[in-house]
């Protein structure tokens, strides 16, 4: 398949741009976790920026256009979210203060109103759920607007993101990127398929990152080793406070791990090679061979002597039929 989406995310509402090209952009999840607590959160975003995040990441909606609560097991969960139910003030104040804390502060719209209300905000990226990839009332707001759009594929087959891609082709909405996802809370580590971020790679020539709902932080190392540019985690400043997030999430010392493992992995993954290091071809002398004639006998043996050439015969294929 030919390249149609961006290579790279780049927003004019960030100095940040992801891509494979440079280290992980590290997504600190606060979501829920703020608990409606504006100091709490502020202690989120300061300690999100103390451990090496590029962003952090809420939810944005209208409850009541968002959760239908008369219909059964619905109730619980309508309360859930109303108790967290951010405002738009709340919205301007905390972008305002990642930003003062070099974070890139962006959000999950649940609800279609929110998109605008969003994009006026000045977001750098607009994140779409696992659950919405196929809303496509939502997706058609969404492509108003040229803000980039990162969507999770939680619970999603392949052909569910690739019907996704399409409609973003479409609309000629190119600013893309997807994190694979698995909706389990928490996820085991056999659980992950981590092998899907490459086959979705192929499949679609998109960037692709991780939104990681495992514990602890190896899958986010081993996420970057298969090719992810970007990876997301749930964060709180202590698993034991209340609401339904916090037990599943990093805490600071969790994400300065994670940090840390995501760049180790992309100095590790980041090149491939076609050619020798200089450091290794040092090495010719005493590792590699020369033709040694002993006792009449052609023996391939080291050191390999300069002005004996390797590409004869014996060192090659290209004088077979």
């Amino acid at each position: 398949m030919s390249t149609y989406f961006d290579q790279q995310l780049f927003s004019s509402n960030s100095s940040k741009i992801i891509s494979s090209g440079r280290p992980p952009y590290l997504i600190a999840e606060i979501g829920l976790n703020h608990n409606n607590d504006m100091v709490l959160t502020k202690e989120m975003i300061e300690a999100a920026a103390e451990s090496g995040a590029d962003a952090v990441k809420f939810q944005s909606y209208f409850v009541d256009s968002f959760i239908v609560k008369k219909e059964p097991k619905m109730e619980g969960l309508y309360d859930i979210f109303k108790t967290y139910e951010l405002g738009e003030d709340e919205h301007y104040e905390l972008k305002e203060f990642s930003e003062s804390r070099g974070l890139d502060y962006f959000s999950t719209p649940l609800t279609v109103e929110w998109v605008k209300i969003l994009v006026e905000l000045k977001v750098p990226y607009i994140k779409v759920a696992s659950g919405d990839l196929n809303n496509y009332l939502l997706l058609k707001e969404i492509v108003k607007y040229n803000t980039p759009v990162i969507i999770s594929t939680g619970n999603s087959s392949l052909d569910n993101i690739n019907d996704c891609a399409a409609f973003f082709r479409l609309h000629k909405k190119k600013n893309i990127m997807f994190l694979h996802c698995i909706s389990v809370y928490p996820a085991s580590n056999d659980e992950l398929m981590l092998g899907t971020i490459p086959v979705i790679q192929k499949e679609l020539d998109v960037l692709v990152g991780y939104s990681d709902h495992s514990i602890g932080t190896d899958a986010a190392f081993a996420a970057v080793s298969m090719g992810a540019v970007a990876i997301e985690k749930h964060f709180t400043l202590d698993k034991n406070l209340p609401g339904p997030d916090h037990s599943i999430s990093a805490e600071p010392e969790d994400l300065k791990s994670i940090r840390k493992k995501i760049d180790l992995a992309y100095e590790m993954c980041r090149s491939s090679r076609e050619e020798p290091l200089p450091e290794e071809s040092e090495s010719d002398y005493f590792g590699k061979r020369s033709i040694y004639n002993v006792k009449g006998k052609d023996v391939a043996m080291r050191p390999r002597k300069k002005g004996l050439p390797q590409d004869d015969e014996y060192f090659t294929l290209k004088s077979r039929d």
